[in-house]
């Protein structure tokens, strides 16, 4: 959804865009073991001075100068990660996959090893939290899947068996259908204008992995409101918090100022949900935990997410990219299996994925509430989000796989009939998945294929895949993508053109733009930006994009005015540098101030 934005003014300060180029380094690095390891965002300074002498420095002196601590954001960045790529790949060569996740852990960087799916799902970690179970299935035994992905503290989820069979239960159900009662009408009378109308929501996340939970409650409209720090400018100019920070209102309070505080407290007393995705012990030291919120409001809806799951992993620096390792995804992604490298997929779910888990949970906790009156608190983690993206895989208890599809090492497909081709001019993606499919792919691509005893049967294929790969590979190549899309689009097979341009025009997609699948706006800093717009809608409550994404304390004045404070409480605050208040005029030259980098005399 990152990729898929597009802006008037792309040179806008701060509206950066390299993290999601194809060609730019992504932190990726063999260790001496053959085992990979995913540094995100790689820090050349950890990499390069831990790995000096000749045994791996777990507390390396991050102090040397003229070294980044990070790569930063900007185009220029690309200069300076070519550079240090073959530095810190060198480096981290010399050892083990395994010492570097260590090192890794006591110096506070965000680096996990990458492993296979089945891997992960007999990760005692993982099985300790319960995002990894074991079931006894019927058929295979035991086995290890992926197990509960959120948790709510008033309705704990429990898993109540395996699979069932096909129809297992066909006449238990027709039983209970049978004796039901005749449903009642339960309602107020109140009509919404969204689902979500009404609700009150604080976001004090970070990143990308917890505002966007909150972005999806603001679509089925809630009224979110961002609580910023006075210094969230940088982050919030960049494309990437675009993403996630639609449709909501900005404060910015320093909440280390008693007074600042005294703000938060007077919001969660207004609000039906708090939510954030710190570390858990910076919320208490902050004294935003959920003790400390649920004394000032009893029934309030607390939600906090995570990198990691429970365990010795929480403390520790987790992202999309750390998920993706201890997961299994990037294994699958780059079709490791099959002679492939890591790939970190722009695709992946584990931030955005993480945002809906956290909104589920948080809609559930709202129908808990209107149920009973209680609030409670939720949680989820990034690592969940990703273990359920590779949730098609599942284990024996000792770590064997099962038989399954499994991409190859260049991420074109699965096998023969269900891949990428590179065709006379673009690529074009087949799948077949029966015998009449394939009769029909031979009768226009090759004749002669359904008369040769190496394919006649989907085992045949199988085993001759590799050759009939090389076959067909040679055959596309003689035509057109479009000429091969309408001969077997003619003869009702499956396929479709790999459009490289499809995203520089879905914004002015007349079909995308009426089912609000994309949607513009005017922004201060980018003029008209364009981005992915609803993921979801309802018939008779739609869901609503309530505005362009957020400026930080762009409405700190109005919701202070909304509390009670005058015109001369908001000045005082903002002269003592406990709020920011945004206004057009302060930000006419570029970025508005930061009260923290402001030099005094």
């Amino acid at each position: 959804c990152g990729a898929m934005q597009k802006a008037e003014n792309i040179d806008a300060p701060l509206f950066d865009t390299w993290v999601l180029n194809s060609r730019a380094p992504k932190g990726h690095f063999e260790g001496s073991d053959g085992r990979w390891v995913h540094n995100w965002v790689p820090n050349p300074r950890f990499l390069i001075t831990a790995s000096e002498g000749d045994t791996l420095n777990s507390n390396p002196d991050l102090t040397v100068q003229n070294d980044p601590d990070r790569f930063g954001t900007g185009p220029e960045e690309f200069l300076v990660m070519s550079h240090y790529q073959p530095i810190m790949a060198e480096r981290v060569k010399k050892f083990p996959a395994k010492d570097w996740v260590e090192a890794a852990a006591v110096a506070g960087m965000t680096m996990q090893e990458i492993r296979p799916p089945e891997e992960a799902l007999c990760d005692p970690l993982f099985l300790a939290d319960g995002i990894a179970a074991e079931v006894d299935d019927p058929e295979l035994g035991p086995i290890r899947q992926v197990g509960i992905t959120y948790k709510l503290s008033k309705n704990p989820a429990r898993i109540q068996g395996p699979a069932p069979a096909v129809g297992q239960h066909t006449e238990q159900v027709k039983a209970e259908a049978a004796s039901a009662a005749p449903p009642t009408q339960a309602g107020t009378g109140k009509s919404l204008k969204a689902p979500l109308e009404g609700i009150r929501v604080l976001d004090l996340g970070l990143a990308v992995a917890g505002p966007y939970g909150t972005q999806i409650l603001s679509d089925l409209g809630a009224e979110v409101i961002k609580v910023n720090a006075l210094y969230d400018t940088y982050w919030h100019r960049n494309h990437i918090a675009y993403v996630c920070n639609r449709g909501k209102r900005s404060i910015a309070l320093n909440l280390k100022d008693p007074r600042a505080m005294k703000v938060l407290h007077e919001l969660v007393q207004t609000a039906d949900i708090v939510q954030h995705n710190m570390r858990y012990d910076a919320a208490e030291r902050l004294g935003i935990d959920y003790e400390s919120l649920k004394a000032i409001k009893p029934d309030l809806i607390y939600c906090h997410t995570r990198g990691h799951e429970t365990g010795p992993r929480a403390p520790l620096p987790g992202n999309d990219q750390t998920a993706g390792c201890l997961s299994g995804v990037q294994w699958e992604d780059g079709g490791m299996w099959r002679g492939g490298k890591p790939m970190w997929s722009l695709t992946s779910f584990g931030d955005t994925g993480n945002g809906f888990l956290s909104a589920i949970a948080m809609i559930q906790a709202l129908y808990h509430r209107e149920k009973t009156g209680e609030g409670q608190m939720v949680d989820t983690a990034i690592v969940n989000a990703q273990l359920l993206a590779a949730s098609y895989a599942i284990a024996f208890p000792d770590g064997r796989s099962l038989d399954r599809p499994r991409l190859d090492g260049e991420q074109f497909g699965y096998h023969a009939l269900d891949r990428l081709y590179d065709t006379a001019d673009g690529w074009l993606c087949i799948v077949a998945t029966n015998e009449d499919h394939w009769k029909r792919l031979c009768e226009v691509v090759q004749p002669s294929l359904a008369r040769d005893p190496r394919f006649a049967t989907a085992e045949s294929r199988t085993e001759n895949d590799a050759v009939l790969i090389e076959i067909l590979t040679e055959a596309f190549k003689k035509k057109t993508a479009a000429d091969w899309f309408a001969a077997l689009d003619s003869v009702g097979f499956p396929c479709e053109i790999s459009d490289p341009e499809f995203s520089l025009h879905m914004h002015e997609d007349p079909e995308l733009i009426r089912r609000r699948l994309v949607v513009s706006y005017p922004q201060h800093y980018v003029g008209k930006f364009n981005q992915i717009g609803l993921a979801f809608d309802f018939s008779d409550t739609p869901a609503v994009i309530q505005g362009p994404p957020l400026i930080v304390g762009e409405q700190t004045a109005a919701i202070l005015t909304e509390l009670g404070y005058s015109a001369a409480e908001i000045e005082e605050l903002t002269s003592a540098k406990a709020i920011l208040a945004w206004a057009p005029e302060s930000a006419a030259g570029g970025v508005p101030a930061n009260p923290w980098l402001e030099k005094t005399g």
